[in-house]
């Protein structure tokens, strides 16, 4: 409920309560009997592996062992001072929050398998998630309800309470409707286990008695409730629109079909589940369909061909799973060592891979998912051998249910990110202690409790690392809290060369409290060392910058700052260095380019700062006025400014804008035909193109040649009624009426029909 809790406040909360649980559990004077765990092991390797990628080590074992990684350092942190240990990691902060993360579910993991080991305490606790997830669903199916219907309520809020700042597509608490459905796809088995777990059994006699026996018995109602409950869950996975939940929930229903049947023998299995799929599809609506239908529809291109972005990115994976293939950029890290590899259109920050097992594989190389699979197969593997064993029906059902939650949401891991948000990996840890439980827990009384082999000591290193761990998460996670606090009264202040000195020393000392509480989150060490420049703090800038770099080495923003300081300090071989990095850590940072491009025109290297605008025009045309402006500070002439222009229509439409608007008409005549003649380079012909240069023509009353451009507009759009209709007038004016009137006939005809269409 705490909006699938992936922000500082909620890890704190969960992560302190897990912590808090484990330490009452183990201090308990009732629970005396403490049962060893399935898998704990393989699970103490991969938490040992993560903490492994945060410890700073030699920096010759590191390009050993990891030869991306050193080079990384290398060509950032070690430009500005030696770097004789460094970790892993290329954002310790990250990979830390991660360790915290697991560690926490780790935990979680072991607490939930001793409560649970408790018969009373399991079938109570698959009963609260049913109905919580029962009324969650209610509140999603409201929600998809109303934005139906149109109702007058903000589309952009979770729970109509909280809106949301970066954009989504919210269902329940979730901003992203994927993790909604993952979270229920995890849920729904168990549900539908109960349902058919609670299955009154029928005697063959009249049809009558049959029906007052099957409304007398004890666990009737059970079973219409969680019937009631799968319904609305699956109903709410369905109106979600998630394309990987639908396709997840749908395979992994039929295995859990196959499964119960195989091991039950109770072919009536499938005629309940059939009930359950008919009453779903009917209440899912026409209008629930046919969104559905649309979801799947945008998948295909307009050649009707399948294309999702998450092609590109998985491609871009590939590239730094090459170079990072043993023990990856540290968990965590996606989003920082991706904009090295990014050819992902758009300008928008990706923190995940939208594949939980890409994802693993560039921040973990190939140990951290072969310890983790390990593990995943050491705790199922224990339990079924258990399982085997066992011929209650409602320990049968369960385990067929947290089998199918298991594998339902690792086949959406194909095409998603659940694994990274905090409420689902911690509901996978419990699936998995509920599968752990529900092979080994007996039902019966006066038997043993559980399967389990009982621990013959008391676990004291569980209990000390539940409480080093909740130190370090309560220190790590309410110093980011703090620090962010401290730093919000300071997010109005610029920092400009009109900036009070009384504001300049109140962000210097703010940045640097923020730095002390949350010493591993660079933006503060950034912020310090912006400050002390503008405080004329040579020394203290230079360390702050070189700190910011060593805790996150790829960020190209700080590099580029650093390097422009340099620059400014007359380094002029450590700045080009700092910048070229900086380039090379973001391609899509345009400032980086602009300031490169401006110190080499400052160091009189025109040819290579020109070379630095052209690739920064070719990747975002949107720069090239500033390209532009700063040629012309730096007067370039008309030659070299066409030379640095990339063959793409857009930068030389604008450098005739500019020669406009500076009242060369020529020159901007020169510029506009010129951009035409790269239309066979573009991928995508607007319109635009044309009327741009049409529009210069109308203005210099040259109607001869704003013809010849519509002509050549007519070429590439020859539907468009619009512009035969301009062409006639055109005509008209120039006195070719017979000409006129053919492209107004045209313009008539193609207006008809497009009404026809």
């Amino acid at each position: 409920m705490a909006f699938g809790t992936v922000e500082t406040w909620s890890y704190l909360i969960m992560e302190v309560i897990i912590c808090a649980s484990a330490l009452l559990l183990y201090f308990s004077t009732e629970q005396k009997t403490f049962y060893q765990v399935p898998g704990i092991i393989p699970l103490i390797l991969v938490l040992a592996f993560i903490c492994l990628q945060i410890i700073p080590l030699p920096g010759n074992l590191v390009k050993f062992l990891s030869p991306a990684t050193f080079d990384i350092y290398h060509n950032s942190s070690g430009l500005t001072g030696p770097f004789n240990w460094i970790p892993i990691s290329i954002h310790p902060r990250a990979t830390l929050i991660e360790f915290l993360k697991f560690s926490s579910y780790a935990l979680f993991y072991i607490t939930a398998i001793q409560f649970l080991a408790d018969r009373i305490l399991l079938k109570t606790t698959v009963a609260v998630i049913a109905w919580f997830a029962a009324l969650l669903s209610l509140l999603a199916i409201i929600e998809f309800i109303t934005q139906s219907l149109d109702y007058p309520l903000p589309q952009n809020r979770i729970f109509w309470i909280r809106e949301l700042s970066q954009g989504g597509s919210p269902v329940g608490p979730y901003v992203n409707r994927n993790h909604y459905a993952g979270l229920m796809e995890m849920i729904f088995p168990l549900v539908l286990s109960m349902f058919l777990a609670f299955r009154p059994i029928m005697t063959k006699i009249s049809l009558k008695r049959r029906i007052a026996d099957f409304f007398n018995q004890k666990q009737v109602n059970h079973h219409f409730l969680y019937g009631t409950a799968a319904i609305l869950i699956a109903t709410s996975i369905l109106l979600s629109l998630s394309r990987g939940g639908i396709i997840s929930l749908t395979l992994s229903m039929s295995f859990f079909a196959i499964l119960v049947m195989i091991k039950a023998n109770q072919k009536k299995t499938g005629f309940f589940i059939a009930v359950i799929v008919i009453i779903v599809l009917f209440l899912t609506g026409t209008s629930g369909w046919n969104a559905i239908f649309d979801r799947f529809e945008n998948i295909r291109n307009q050649s009707g061909l399948i294309y999702d972005n998450r092609y590109i990115i998985w491609s871009d994976c590939k590239e730094i799973i090459r170079d990072f293939p043993l023990l990856g950029t540290g968990a965590g890290t996606i989003e920082n060592i991706y904009p090295i590899y990014r050819t992902f259109p758009g300008n928008d920050v990706l923190e995940h891979a939208h594949n939980d097992y890409f994802e693993f594989l560039c921040t973990g190389g190939i140990i951290l998912p072969a310890l983790m699979f390990f593990c995943l197969f050491s705790i199922l593997f224990s339990a079924a051998k258990s399982f085997l064993k066992r011929r209650e029906w409602y320990s049968i059902f369960l385990f067929a249910g947290s089998i199918t939650s298991v594998g339902a949401i690792l086949l959406h891991s194909f095409v998603d990110f659940n694994m990274q948000i905090g409420a689902n990996g911690l509901y996978f840890f419990f699936i998995l202690a509920l599968a752990v439980s529900a092979a080994n827990t007996r039902l019966r009384r006066g038997l043993s409790a559980t399967y389990l082999k009982k621990s013959n000591k008391r676990p004291y290193i569980i209990g000390i690392s539940a409480l080093l761990l909740c130190i370090g998460i309560f220190y790590t996670h309410s110093g980011a809290l703090i620090a962010n606090f401290l730093f919000s009264d300071s997010r109005s202040i610029h920092l400009t060369p009109d900036i009070s000195k009384k504001e300049l020393n109140q962000t210097f000392e703010t940045a640097q409290n923020a730095a002390a509480r949350d010493p591993l989150n660079p933006k503060y060490h950034q912020l310090a060392a912006q400050a002390a420049v503008m405080m004329n703090n040579n020394t203290t800038a230079l360390k702050y910058y070189s700190k910011s770099i060593l805790l996150d080495p790829t960020n190209s923003r700080h590099l580029h700052d650093a390097g422009y300081y340099a620059y400014q300090q007359g380094n002029i071989e450590l700045a080009e260095k700092l910048l070229r990095n900086s380039i090379h850590c973001d391609k899509k940072n345009m400032a980086a380019y602009i300031k490169y491009a401006a110190m080499l025109f400052g160091e009189n290297q025109r040819i290579k700062g020109l070379e630095i605008l052209k690739s920064a025009m070719t990747i975002d045309t949107q720069v090239t006025e500033n390209c532009l402006a700063l040629m012309v500070l730096f007067e370039i002439n008309e030659d070299q400014m066409h030379q640095a222009l990339p063959n793409r229509v857009e930068p030389h439409l604008d450098l005739g804008d500019f020669f406009n608007s500076s009242g060369e008409k020529q020159k901007a005549e020169t510029s506009y035909l010129r951009a035409l003649e790269y239309l066979p380079d573009e991928t995508e012909i607007k319109k635009s193109y044309f009327s741009h240069v049409y529009n210069f023509y109308r203005g210099r009353q040259s109607d001869e040649k704003a013809l010849f451009i519509i002509q050549r507009a007519i070429e590439y759009f020859p539907d468009d009624n619009s512009l035969h209709r301009v062409a006639g007038d055109l005509y008209k004016k120039l006195g070719i009426d017979y000409r006129a009137e053919e492209e107004y006939r045209k313009a008539r005809t193609l207006k008809q029909t497009l009404k026809l269409k």
